[in-house]
């Protein structure tokens, strides 16, 4: 069964986005869900890195690799999120050596007593995760008048009910559609150089370009791919797939769409399904 882990916005017992997340984990899903503590986490310090790493940080980050997704719930702190919250997330964005979050599908959601529904966190959080690499679901779940939603835990609103039960199905649907090949992972210290409009481009420790990208900007928000190609010396070790994988990323984060006007390209989207939507 796939796992999610759950990290809480507010270190409250009591929090509503506790009771948001426990009414959420409690819908009918294929899915199992563990809430991950991040309380008693140190304060993010790259000095510890090298030497007496906190037990606490390695607990944690092994944790996070357990599971196969992730979802956040959490309430909005002075137009952000919780200080606590982006702390695990700085402790979980460092390699030890391996990536913590790279691919991982997540799924965020915001409340708030007002009748945004945190929507400044929300977009914030998104913001970050994207960042960091992770599979950010693309929906926004952000519950207003929370206090009177959930005021004794139980969902009081039927409109909201019926969203959060399709939410559920959608997440567990994501998660199983990006679950990337191993070869289209992506290690944050490749080296690459990126012309909008003109191309992304892998490069070797001395700079030479390795495999490229060749895009073009058309009308709107839509990016065409016109040739995709490797380098002679480093074919059939992956890096199509790679640079393809860390375009799209870049595509997402953007909000683009894409039209592939290469073989490879078109090859890739059949193999890939997890990138369709972007794909006109």
């Amino acid at each position: 069964m796939t796992s999610v882990g759950v990290l809480i916005g507010s270190l409250s017992k009591d929090s509503y986005s506790r009771k948001v997340a426990n009414y959420f984990t409690s819908l009918p899903s294929n899915l199992t869900f563990v809430e991950l503590n991040y309380s008693i986490l140190p304060l993010y310090n790259p000095d510890f890195e090298r030497t007496n790493t906190p037990m606490e940080w390695q607990a944690f980050r092994k944790a996070v690799d357990s599971v196969d997704a992730l979802m956040i719930v959490t309430q909005e702190y002075n137009y952000s999120i919780p200080g606590g919250l982006k702390n695990a997330l700085d402790v979980l964005s460092v390699p030890s050596p391996n990536q913590h979050l790279m691919g991982k599908p997540v799924l965020a959601m915001t409340d708030s007593a007002g009748e945004k529904g945190g929507i400044i966190a929300n977009a914030h959080l998104h913001q970050i995760l994207r960042y960091l690499g992770m599979r950010v679901m693309n929906c926004t779940i952000a519950i207003g008048n929370v206090q009177s939603v959930f005021k004794d835990g139980q969902n009081h609103d039927p409109h909201l009910a019926q969203q959060l039960k399709q939410d559920i199905r959608d997440f567990e649907r994501f998660i199983t559609e990006t679950n990337l090949p191993a070869e289209a992972c992506i290690d944050l210290h490749d080296h690459f150089s990126y012309q909008p409009g003109k191309e992304l481009a892998l490069l070797n420790d001395n700079g030479d370009k390795i495999a490229t990208v060749a895009i073009k900007s058309l009308n709107g928000n839509v990016v065409s791919i016109e040739e995709v190609s490797v380098s002679e010396n480093y074919r059939g070790q992956g890096m199509a797939n790679k640079i393809m994988t860390m375009f799209m990323w870049l595509v997402e984060g953007a909000d683009c769409q894409v039209e592939a006007h290469c073989q490879f390209a078109k090859h890739y989207f059949e193999t890939h399904p997890q990138f369709k939507n972007f794909l006109l």
